[in-house]
């Protein structure tokens, strides 16, 4: 792996931790609709103004053109929306521990829907990763009750296990910055739906809040999705995702030190339980041989 690809990888991570700690930020002054819409109109104009002026741009074809713009509606608009949802009763590093259990959703659904093999050690994570889960649950809600919050956030968590693996194809096509344009531009489109929110949100947020969803379009979003791109184009879905693990503790340090966000033992304790699955799962598929596009 190249120091540019490593350095990719870097900061999308630090970045996007620090979107789950923005995040909770913005939904002081805005609904999570206008948060999201807002967000990502910065995180198109900046790769409007990124795109255009590409010395060079391919000849992307409709078709490839209409599923990019696809990816970006369920990828980023239903992740972001999802997320905005759960984050409005769930600590940003507890929200982070939860949807780094992409891994988990997609061994499920294999398991289910496409007859793939049942192997102890995967039964083992996808155990140990619940219980983390449900500790962290328990942690942050003082017992195990399951409502809309936490609902939104599992969705959140599937999306996001669908989203690499979603634009990896167009990757080996197209420039990474080409395909972050049209994946941004389609959550835009997609989320453009929520305008009237927005108009709401922009009447009453403070300068201050604005100034930080201002951050979160055009870093945690625009920069952090370009530079995931870079790497995905450089190494296999799989390597890449694998760095996601840090990505929790990071978010959980932001939130502690920005937000006052003291983290719970026992949620802290369930969290590294979870990672500690989606690892051994992760492991398992290495193990037999299975490799990511």
């Amino acid at each position: 792996m190249t120091y540019k690809t490593k350095l990719a990888i870097a900061v999308a991570i630090c970045l996007w931790a620090s979107a789950f700690v923005g995040i909770r930020a913005g939904l002081q002054d805005y609904s999570p609709e206008g948060l999201a819409l807002l967000r990502f109109l910065i995180a198109s104009l900046c790769m409007g103004l990124i795109y255009f002026r590409m010395p060079v741009r391919s000849g992307m074809r409709i078709k490839d053109m209409c599923g990019l713009l696809g990816v970006g509606a369920v990828g980023i608009g239903v992740y972001n929306l999802t997320l905005n949802h759960g984050e409005m009763s769930i600590s940003s590093g507890m929200a982070s521990f939860i949807t780094s259990q992409a891994p988990v959703i997609t061994t499920l659904f294999a398991v289910l829907f496409l007859g793939e093999e049942i192997r102890l050690s995967r039964i083992l994570g996808l155990f140990i990763s619940i219980c983390g889960v449900a500790l962290i649950t328990l942690g942050e809600r003082g017992s195990f009750t399951w409502d809309a919050s936490i609902t939104y956030i599992l969705v959140a968590t599937l999306v996001a296990g669908l989203y690499s693996a979603l634009q990896k194809p167009f990757l080996k096509r197209y420039h990474a910055i080409e395909t972050t344009t049209f994946i941004i531009w389609g959550a835009t489109l997609f989320l453009s739906i929520y305008f009237s929110d927005l108009s709401h949100d922009l009447l009453h947020a403070s300068v201050k809040t604005t100034l930080m969803v201002g951050y979160l379009g055009i870093f945690p979003a625009a920069i952090a999705y370009v530079a995931w791109s870079y790497a995905l184009s450089e190494i296999p879905v799989s390597r890449a995702v694998s760095f996601l693990y840090f990505m929790p503790f990071l978010a959980t340090l932001m939130g502690w030190f920005f937000l006052g966000e003291v983290p719970v033992m026992l949620s802290m304790a369930g969290g590294i339980l979870a990672i500690a699955g989606v690892w051994i799962i992760n492991a398992s598929y290495r193990a037999s041989g299975i490799k990511s596009a």
